[in-house]
């Protein structure tokens, strides 16, 4: 280990540059070294951190001290407060480039060098508060090495030991603390090691159990710390834990150092995903919790309050972006999408790389809007809504489902989970209505009513979210899509009484990152695919919604529509360029510790050699995909000229009994052209635009020879004396 040599290439964060040329690690001070110690009785002076404090009536101990479990050298008696302080001797500073404190401890403990608090565990309270000697912690915390484990570690880099070691004697000192005073145990071990420039040995050899870990001491992403106080994270359930959230603003480097400024509390948190659980770096399901464990609404990294949260681990996709990405462009176009942060975590003092904090998927007015449902609102128009279902695997904590099969030859059959209200507090009557309401619309399409201009689905569905929601899913190819984490939900009858698919979720195998499925090429409809014998298939309904012509008419139109805006390649590859200039650095950080660049990860359709190549993939990728689509998409039935604006309307959807609003550039007499979403004239209606070009139009639904229009998709195209405008309307009954 003496003689290891290490060599940490240069990282630039910001306009502050660090280089780190290590020849070897020694270790300062042992765990077993000899200690001085007061047992807290009472309050010790204020100056017992400091070197040059007179500690001559402090007793003489062999490390660790404490009592209870076995793992103490020196036996004391039981106390709720332990004072300890080792010296050191530093000859040369500029030799320590960087310093490692490893620690093991029951229950919680202040580290101080010189005076300078350098570490605290998560149940001392918050940095640089003081903690009174009979104060116990705010939660136990059980000794690991015993048992074991290795110790847990701090690594304090070299703004951490400019600020706090001198040249000559220095002294690290502890306030360890107990749970309470009638604990039955009191452990605390510490070594402090340091990484030395050159060949000189100012100190001894490291521990035999001593490994070199990745060296991440600062960030230009927020840092996220969690401490499992030992415990090994389960696939469920949720276990408790510490959460800390290092967050100084745009263009300010975080710290490992830092204070929590953005969240320092307690939560749950259980390794998540399916296929994802096989790659070595988890993604992790988060709720933030108060000290009792209930449940406690926060607001982290800018998001709106909440407790569920997701920090989202890409592996495969080595793009670091795809799942951001989809989101990002989705919520653009006028839906929820989860919001998503880019971030760098550490679990027990591992880095473990870059993540993505997302929002779980859940009912909440900042998140999918629909009516609270309470297990007592069982009949009338409460009972209606809202529900949110999702299409997935069964994988996952308290699944609960129902399986409806078409019986439709070549179409399977299609699970449907609970998700809100959850499968544990759904009543029964909650659950026959969501079964029928599914099972009704389910049968339109078995029986083929469900393209009757009336009674079919056009009346059934929210048509904007589910045009929207095919465009997503076609444009990135995701070999997950519409079968897999697919969700549908449905507020109350007074709200909204149609059915509405989204939001949108898991797109990390999309944009060409699947080997299989044709996930890899950027031609063809991804709802063509045959899957075989797979178990898990495109719902049968999407299939036939795919084969109406009105369907993939306002697909075609809507895609052409996007194609001016959000989807436009200027938009895409801002929202691509800005993700990759957030990210910066950390991304090759994120590689120095999953080196698998150039190496294949399961199922990825390309592999470069390096971060440009697959972000140079990615971005040729999208390119011909969206011009592959744009060339599928050109007959739409009505042409808008490219300088012709398109206008909004509102309200929008409306009904026959609405006035529609509208503006167009002048006033004066104007002609009003409906078209249907096939692009046939369904009527005529002259009027005057007002002050400002204000429209007014009170357009009864009707065509004209008075029939009834369906519920739809129509046209309004505006002609006035100088110019045209397109308006696009949906009409519900």
């Amino acid at each position: 280990m003496r003689n290891l040599i290490i060599k940490l290439s240069l990282i630039v964060i910001g306009t502050i540059q660090m280089s780190w040329a290590l020849d070897h690690w020694e270790t300062a001070i042992y765990a077993n070294d000899s200690w001085k110690y007061l047992i807290g009785d009472n309050e010790p002076p204020l100056a017992w951190k400091i070197p040059g404090f007179d500690d001559s009536s402090w007793l003489n101990g062999t490390g660790g001290i404490g009592y209870g479990d076995g793992d103490d050298a020196t036996i004391i008696d039981q106390t709720v407060a332990l004072y300890l302080r080792k010296s050191i001797d530093v000859e040369n500073l500029d030799l320590l480039e960087i310093g490692l404190l490893h620690f093991d401890y029951d229950d919680g403990f202040i580290a101080y060098l010189n005076g300078v608090e350098i570490y605290r565990t998560f149940n001392m309270g918050v940095s640089g508060s003081f903690v009174p000697f009979d104060a116990g912690t705010s939660m136990s915390h059980e000794a690991i090495v015993y048992q074991g484990q290795l110790p847990e570690m701090q690594i304090l880099d070299s703004e951490v030991l400019a600020g706090a070691l001198v040249e000559g004697e220095n002294i690290l000192a502890i306030q360890l603390q107990n749970y309470s005073s009638t604990s039955t145990d009191l452990t605390g071990l510490f070594w402090l090691s340091f990484g030395i420039a050159d060949g000189s040995n100012p100190f001894g050899p490291v521990p035999e159990w001593f490994y070199v870990p990745f060296l991440f001491t600062s960030s230009n992403l927020p840092i996220i710390c969690i401490n499992t106080s030992g415990q090994s994270i389960p696939d469920e359930p949720k276990i408790t834990a510490h959460m800390g959230i290092i967050d100084n603003g745009p263009g300010i480097t975080n710290h490992l150092s830092d204070p929590f400024n953005d969240y320092d509390g307690f939560i749950g948190i259980e390794i998540r995903g399916a296929s994802s659980q096989m790659f070595p770096k988890k993604q992790y399901a988060v709720e933030t919790r108060d000290s009792v464990g209930e449940n406690n609404n926060v607001e982290l990294l800018g998001f709106p309050s909440e407790n569920d949260w997701i920090l989202y681990a890409p592996f495969s996709d080595k793009s670091l972006i795809r799942n951001a990405l989809a989101y990002t462009l989705a919520s653009q176009t006028g839906h929820y999408a989860s919001r998503n942060k880019f971030c760098e975590v550490v679990l027990n003092g591992e880095y473990q790389g870059v993540y993505v904090l997302l929002e779980k998927i859940k009912r909440d007015n900042n998140r999918v809007d629909i009516a609270t449902l309470n297990p007592d609102e069982i009949e009338g128009d409460d009972l209606t809504g809202g529900y949110i279902i999702k299409i997935d695997k069964w994988a996952g904590e308290g699944n609960d489902s129902w399986f409806s099969d078409p019986e439709m030859g070549e179409y399977g059959g299609v699970n449907y989970q609970y998700h809100y209200p959850k499968p544990d507090e759904i009543v029964p009557e909650q659950r026959e209505y969501i079964q029928n309401f599914i099972t009704d619309f389910e049968q339109m399409f078995i029986d083929g009513s469900y393209l009757d201009p009336e009674d079919g689905y056009y009346n059934k569905i929210d048509w904007e979210s589910f045009v929207d929601y095919a465009i997503i899913q076609e444009f990135a190819k995701n070999v997950d899509g519409y079968r897999l984490s697919s969700f549908l939900y449905k507020d109350k009858d007074s709200n909204d009484p149609s059915l509405h698919t989204g939001p949108i979720w898991d797109f990390n195998l999309g944009f060409g990152n699947a080997d299989y499925y044709g996930g890899g090429l950027t031609t063809g409809w991804y709802m063509d695919t045959d899957f075989g014998g797979d178990s898990w298939v495109i719902p049968f309904w999407w299939y036939l919604m795919w084969e109406d012509p009105v369907f993939r008419y306002a697909f075609n139109v809507r895609w052409q529509e996007l194609r001016q805006d959000v989807l436009s390649d200027e938009h895409v590859f801002s929202v691509v360029d800005s993700m990759v200039s957030v990210l910066g650095t950390a991304a090759y950080t994120n590689f120095d510790r999953w080196p698998i660049l150039g190496q294949y990860i399961w199922p990825n359709a390309y592999v470069g050699g390096n971060y440009p190549n697959e972000m140079a993939y990615l971005r040729t990728w999208i390119s011909v995909r969206m011009t592959w689509i744009d060339s599928e998409t050109i007959e739409t039935g009505i042409v808008i000229p490219e300088d012709q604006q398109v206008g909004i309307a509102y309200p929008n959807p409306f009904n026959p009994s609405q006035i529609l609003n509208l503006n167009v550039e002048n006033e004066g007499q104007i002609s009003i052209d409906i078209y249907d979403i096939q692009g046939r004239l369904v009527n005529k209606l002259p009027a005057i635009a007002g002050e400002n070009g204000l429209v007014s139009i009170n357009w009864d639904g009707r065509d004209s020879h008075a029939a009834a229009s369906p519920s739809g998709i129509y046209f309004l195209v505006i002609q006035d004396m100088t110019e045209t405008i397109s308006f696009k309307v949906t009409l519900l009954r």
